[in-house]
């Protein structure tokens, strides 16, 4: 019996991958790094440390991480005042089927909450209020594809992991919710499963309203 819905929030609930591939794009022309699509690849789903280490493999240990990471942050926040941040398709009503039903909810992303928090107003409706628990990168030690997060939002619900379905984008993401032992479903965005991923995974879906009928 699924008793918590756990989230992965980037690419997921929020169409943020896709500024964020814009983003790297004009960093590519602005810092003249070669930011190309193996990089984003690696980048995706996974919290600060572990894109510290992505970024010492490719461009060494002198790189400056924090100029280049300072400018994106400012740059994505320019789109989002200007454009807004889309809500992926099938998140509302899944979130507010949830709350019907009486099915907890936990948002676990490797994105810091101070960060977050800033989206808000750029949202049509503050997704984050439907969370009972809200578990981000910067309160676990290890980034996905370890479970550690997964497993510290469902503790945080009270709810045995078993119970749990977690719902992720990327590869990253859906190997952490496998590893976790929750029922784990994928909703591809931009990172397409693996032939690895379509033997793990319980199931894949076009978006989160057909998680509604796995329920």
């Amino acid at each position: 019996m699924i008793e918590a819905l756990l989230f992965d929030m980037d690419g997921l609930l929020l169409d943020t991958e896709r500024m964020q591939d814009k983003i790297w794009d004009k960093a590519k022309e602005h810092f003249h790094y070669d930011f190309n699509e193996s990089f984003k690849k690696e980048m995706r789903g996974i919290n600060i440390q572990a894109s510290l280490k992505v970024y010492e493999k490719y461009f060494g240990k002198n790189f400056d991480y924090q100029t280049v990471l300072k400018w994106r942050r400012a740059y994505f926040m320019e789109i989002a005042k200007n454009e807004g941040i889309p809500i992926k398709k099938g998140a509302l009503e899944l979130l507010r089927y949830a709350r019907q039903k009486g099915i907890h909810c936990a948002l676990a992303t490797s994105t810091e909450r101070n960060r977050f928090m800033q989206y808000i107003p750029y949202l049509e409706e503050n997704i984050f209020d439907f969370f009972d628990v809200i578990v981000d990168g910067s309160m676990v030690q290890h980034s996905k594809p370890d479970p550690e997060i997964f497993l510290l939002a469902a503790n945080q619900l009270g709810v045995d992991i078993k119970n749990c379905m977690i719902l992720e984008d990327s590869i990253n993401g859906v190997k952490a919710g496998i590893a976790s032992g929750a029922m784990t479903v994928m909703i591809p965005d931009l990172m397409q499963p693996t032939d690895e991923i379509k033997d793990k995974v319980y199931c894949i879906l076009n978006d989160l309203s057909k998680v509604i009928d796995v329920i």
